[in-house]
């Protein structure tokens, strides 16, 4: 009888102790999962704002599209103009040349250099290509997903006589996150997101309640984040996010983009 029991404490506590190693296993598996998910579709992401970023600089108008048919064109079969000084002006040598080419009234003195956008965009720092055609191809849609696009959304800022355009780069983790293995720590995870965003958001009324409802009930409610484009506060919202609708900044809005008009 004794024996028995000694088996049976010893089957107690080897079942304690693994379920205490998938306690922990879990958790850990889900942060090396979703660590190595987020980083991919970053790195993805900053390609996207190049690629934009090239499209933009090229149209005559100096605006963003969120048309990825137009941007995966571009991508394949646009040029890029680099444009540079044929003699240096800042130089008193050339001033004497350059009086003399200027009597040609359609002489300028720049430069110009044609490249394919696909021979510059995608090139490591020693010009190697990094994308082939697939590849570029499938830019548009956000790793680990059944070929679901990035979410491009545009807006024009203007305050006086400044203009400029906004672009705002997104994927959602909804969408890119196996939820279905990780349920329990995937909502804890936005839990953490949302807390983040709470606490380094402007205080106001609205904030307030978001934070006393908590997350799951925040997202049922139908909140709006943002003023000048306000966004929903669902659970599509947290996300990896490159850009904004609301900063004309180059961090947070116009990459890069803005004019004064």
């Amino acid at each position: 009888m004794k024996r028995v029991l000694q088996i049976l404490l010893l089957v107690a506590v080897a079942g304690l102790l693994y379920w205490n190693f998938k306690l922990i296993e879990s958790p850990v598996k889900f942060e090396s999962h979703f660590d190595q998910r987020e980083t991919a579709v970053v790195e993805a992401e900053k390609i996207i704002v190049k690629l934009v970023q090239a499209y933009r600089d090229a149209n005559p108008k100096k605006e963003f599209t969120t048309d990825w048919d137009q941007l995966i064109d571009f991508a394949l079969n646009g040029n890029i103009e680099y444009r540079s000084q044929i003699f240096d002006e800042n130089n008193l040598e050339n001033a004497a040349k350059l009086a003399e080419l200027r009597k040609d009234p359609n002489w300028k003195n720049e430069r110009v250099e044609v490249v394919a956008a696909r021979d510059t965009i995608f090139d490591d720092a020693l010009g190697n290509p990094r994308l082939n055609e697939e590849q570029i191809k499938n830019l548009r849609y956000i790793p680990f997903t059944d070929k679901i696009e990035f979410q491009l959304d545009t807006a024009t800022y203007e305050s006086g006589t400044y203009k400029t355009h906004l672009i705002r780069c997104h994927a959602p983790y909804v969408q890119f996150i196996d939820t279905d293995t990780y349920n329990q720590e995937f909502w804890n995870k936005m839990d953490e997101k949302f807390q983040t965003f709470i606490n380094h958001s402007e205080a106001s009324e609205d904030m307030k309640k978001m934070k006393a409802d908590g997350l799951k009930k925040a997202i049922s409610k139908g909140y709006k984040i943002g003023d000048a484009h306000p966004i929903d506060l669902n659970i599509s919202f947290f996300g990896v996010t490159f850009g904004s609708l609301e900063e004309p900044t180059n961090e947070a809005g116009n990459w890069g983009g803005g004019s004064a008009e």
